[in-house]
């Protein structure tokens, strides 16, 4: 088409050339030849613009034709494109869902061990708590009857014997409570308290109940305590005298005709908190270096040798991570075998401005305030029966025993009592629910509960129930006074 139209616009450009000549020719042109060759020129003029028009038409339906060649070119690379892509998803998703299935397996898998691990851990921890409660009962009755064969003035020969024994139940009195506070704390039931506290007279009574451990083995004990710091601290002296007792008796017990100083420095002040520094050091015996990844393990003392010569069951510093821990802190070791060790740790305490803390001081009882007073002791074991009864008759204390809690309430009901001793554990309804019903009656005698605390037991749970204090089982003779004598 494009070629044909070239050649008849060659044919015409010809024919006008070869006309205009002839016409050029002639040397005179009369009317008729005039209009005629106006005529054809007419007539070629409007051949050429039809020419025109065609050539004008034929190049826009070319380039209609070459854009609807574009267009199918990227329809055709659009749809090859999302098949691709369609394709690509099509295979994810089948990896997606293969993935997915392989996770859930895995995840099942997972909460199953985690399950096994979790029932094990309960297991473990309900064995020992019962363990170490089914202990606390004759293990009272050991120390118990000890106490009261020392307070009769045993023959010299009979001394040694009861001494040993003595410091076995002291002894394993100790291992108890240790494997208790370690399920405690295993458990998440231990929570860092928040009560008004002097911390420099916390450290300074520390130091004086460690000075007899500091003698035996010829060590002088330092405190060195940062005036800077408030008297009014605001966190959980309980906790604070656990990590000192354990540090400061490991320090002493390893240490022989040496030094152990405490160091108790303020940080860092902001608005109304403050940051301590406490630090442990000793010239002792040291850690090797192997072992002091270890040492805070559970039943962990470097070596086997260690253990023998020096004792101790191997929990102490695995209790002090843990509560140096829900205090918010991280216990550090430094040491040298042969040379010392020093252990640090930094805690955060709250201030309060508005009044002074009250200074922690463990009371001494006073003997005359015990006599002929009045006591109701509700036990059903007969040798803490008889224990106890012996315990508050040496001190002139009049003591009456009921042995399970419904015949105890009838008994307070009608009679007066300076004291009740309630044990927790009891035939028939339990010693919390007797304190309930004799609270419906009587609301001011002192109930002071007597336990050989389990997992499930603490302190705030048994006085929720209306008791007073608790004294747990098996208690040293001094706290046992001590306790009753602020309530009768």
């Amino acid at each position: 088409m494009k070629y044909l139209l070239v050649f008849s616009i060659l044919i015409c450009s010809f024919l006008y050339s070869q006309t205009k000549k002839s016409t050029d020719s002639l040397p005179i042109l009369n009317q008729e030849n005039v209009r005629l060759n106006d005529y054809d020129k007419i007539k070629y003029d409007e051949q050429l613009n039809a020419i025109a028009v065609l050539s004008l038409e034929n190049e826009q339906q070319e380039y209609a034709n070459k854009y609807s060649k574009l267009i199918s070119i990227l329809a055709i690379a659009l749809i090859s494109i999302l098949s691709l892509l369609s394709l690509s998803l099509y295979k994810n998703n089948i990896i997606r869902t293969q993935s997915n299935l392989v996770l859930e397996e895995k995840n099942k898998e997972l909460q199953i061990e985690k399950d096994k691990v979790e029932k094990a851990s309960k297991a473990r921890s309900e064995f020992l708590s019962t363990v170490s409660h089914e202990l606390r009962t004759p293990l009272n009755a050991i120390n118990g009857i000890t106490h009261l064969l020392l307070e009769e003035n045993p023959k010299p020969s009979q001394m040694e014997y009861l001494t040993s024994l003595e410091f076995s139940g002291k002894y394993l009195l100790t291992f108890i409570n240790e494997m208790l506070e370690i399920n405690r704390i295993e458990s998440n039931t231990i929570e860092a308290e928040k009560i008004g506290f002097n911390l420099k007279k916390l450290v300074d009574n520390i130091k004086n109940s460690l000075k007899e451990i500091a003698t035996t083995n010829n060590n002088s004990l330092n405190i060195d305590i940062d005036s800077k710091i408030p008297d009014n601290l605001i966190g959980d002296p309980i906790k604070i005298s656990q990590i000192f007792m354990n540090l400061i008796y490991n320090a002493l017990k390893f240490t022989k005709n040496g030094d152990v100083t405490v160091l108790v420095k303020q940080t860092a002040t902001h608005e109304n908190k403050t940051s301590v520094y406490f630090e442990i050091k000793d010239t002792g015996i040291g850690i090797e270096e192997g072992k002091q990844d270890t040492i805070f393990d559970s039943f962990s003392q470097g070596s086997v040798e260690i253990n023998r010569k020096y004792g101790g069951t191997g929990l102490g510093l695995t209790i002090v991570k843990k509560l140096v821990a829900i205090l918010g802190g991280e216990i550090k070791l430094k040491s040298v075998l042969g040379q010392g060790s020093v252990f640090s740790f930094n805690l955060e305490f709250e201030v309060d401005y508005s009044k002074p803390m009250p200074i922690i001081i463990k009371p001494k009882y006073n003997e005359k305030l015990l006599i002929n007073k009045k006591v109701l002791l509700v036990e059903d074991n007969k040798i803490n029966q008889m224990i106890t009864k012996k315990m508050l008759e040496n001190k002139k204390i009049s003591c009456e025993i009921i042995g399970n809690g419904e015949d105890a309430v009838e008994v307070a009901k009608k009679n007066s009592f300076d004291l009740i001793l309630m044990d927790v554990h009891l035939p028939g309804i339990n010693g919390t629910i007797a304190t309930q019903q004799i609270r419906k009656f009587d609301s001011t005698t002192p109930i002071i509960a007597i336990t050989a605390i389990s997992l499930e037991e603490n302190r705030e749970m048994l006085m929720s129930f209306g008791m007073n204090d608790v004294i747990t089982k098996p208690f040293a003779p001094e706290d046992f006074y001590s306790v009753i004598s602020k309530y009768i």
